[in-house]
């Protein structure tokens, strides 16, 4: 795969992800009852339809609410040479980590607005981990 390949996975990596969350952002109705309770349900309706491909690489595995405050996304990149690729390359990882905070900051009102953090794991098929990104809208 060329880097011009490997750059495209993960933009497309980064724009699932951040679609998932904005659309799931849009349907919290955070106002109306405990964030854990809005985020658990949330949680538990993404569950219902994963594992799932959103992209050639990657597959989304599951979501997890909590704890309190916060959202987590839990992914597997499935094309191992993409994994090796990026694993431990630090400018690939710190792009990803600048598109995934500049979409909670910019498209994921009803987290920003109620303070959620949201969280993004990242690992091989082996289960390495590469990459946790941990988002603070306070640091928007």
């Amino acid at each position: 795969m060329s880097r011009t390949q490997q750059i495209a996975s993960l933009a497309a990596l980064a724009i699932v992800l951040l679609s998932i969350i904005y659309f799931a952002g849009d349907r919290l109705g955070l106002k109306k009852e405990p964030i854990s309770a809005v985020l658990e349900r949330e949680a538990a309706e993404l569950n219902a339809t994963l594992p799932e491909m959103v992209s050639r690489s990657v597959r989304l595995d599951k979501a997890a609410a909590g704890p309190g405050n916060a959202f987590a996304y839990f992914y597997t990149i499935v094309d191992d040479d993409v994994a090796k690729r990026m694993s431990g390359n630090s400018v690939e990882l710190d792009k990803l980590k600048a598109q995934l905070k500049e979409r909670v900051c910019t498209n994921m009102p009803a987290y920003r607005e109620n303070g959620t953090i949201v969280t993004y794991s990242v690992k091989s098929n082996a289960g390495v981990t590469i990459a946790d990104v941990s988002i603070n809208p306070k640091d928007c």
